[in-house]
């Protein structure tokens, strides 16, 4: 009777204690660091990659977007996309486009909540999926929660798929 008393209490204290803290790391990098990073994953090589057809009206938003971010008009930019998700609210390729600009504009949360609406709704492989979840891993980061390196690195590499060799 003794033990179960002492294992009940135990149990008890167990379940009333705080879990540890993981300390999540600094934020070091700048919005435009870690917006080269995002756009840096670009194709590995031989990878398995899908691509839906795509929507003439959106590529040419998403393209003027582009044009209008490197002229320095990230507003513009903003507007463009915006646009193109009122067409077409779930397109992968606009969803992360705009939550990269988010990115830039430190509007942490919803740049993670695109970054997650793109990978739901794209091919969850190749260079989007990698940048879907930096994406993720920055805005997090910048709210002051981590994703933890091996679910990072697991999501990473879950995103690239590469063909058997060909004999």
């Amino acid at each position: 009777m003794k033990k179960a008393a002492a294992l009940a209490l135990v149990l008890a204290l167990a379940a009333c204690s705080r879990p540890e803290t993981v300390p999540v790391p600094a934020l070091s990098e700048t919005p435009e660091q870690m917006l080269g990073k995002i756009r840096a994953q670009g194709d590995v090589g031989d990878e398995l990659v899908f691509q839906a057809l795509a929507d003439d009206a959106l590529v040419d938003l998403r393209e003027q977007a582009e044009r209008a971010e490197a002229d320095g008009d990230r507003a513009k930019a903003e507007q463009l996309l915006d646009r193109a998700l009122v067409l077409n609210a779930a397109d992968p390729q606009v969803l992360q486009a705009r939550a990269e600009l988010a990115i830039l504009d430190r509007a942490w949360p919803l740049a993670e909540r695109l970054a997650r609406q793109s990978f739901a709704s794209g091919p969850k492989l190749g260079h989007l999926c990698r940048r879907n979840w930096l994406t993720v891993h920055y805005a997090a980061l910048a709210q002051g929660r981590a994703l933890p390196d091996r679910e990072l690195a697991q999501n990473l590499g879950e995103c690239t798929h590469v063909p058997p060799a060909r004999l």
